[in-house]
């Protein structure tokens, strides 16, 4: 099927984590990358956790992706970030 690629079917809702160093800046452009990639609602589709220490904190956004490439890209995207230090 076209659709479905390494165990997913699309469309689907995808957890995109993320770890930053901890600050204002890195939450905006982290959000901002998905946004223009992907939908989400901010309120209900993202969640922040610090880490032990306070320094880093992920961000878990659960996006609607259409296919692979729109998820690849995504992945790409905020790979390219300087804020950005993991991803899983």
């Amino acid at each position: 099927m076209e659709n479905q690629a390494q165990g997913l079917e699309f469309p689907c809702a995808y957890p995109v984590k993320v770890m930053v160093e901890r600050a204002p800046a890195a939450r905006d452009q982290v959000l901002a990358v998905a946004a223009a990639h992907a939908e989400f609602c901010p309120t209900s589709d993202v969640r922040y956790r610090s880490s032990r220490n306070g320094r880093f904190e992920s961000i878990t956004i659960t996006v609607q992706v259409e296919s692979r490439d729109q998820l690849e890209a995504l992945y790409h995207a905020l790979r390219d970030l300087k804020v950005v230090k993991m991803m899983l």
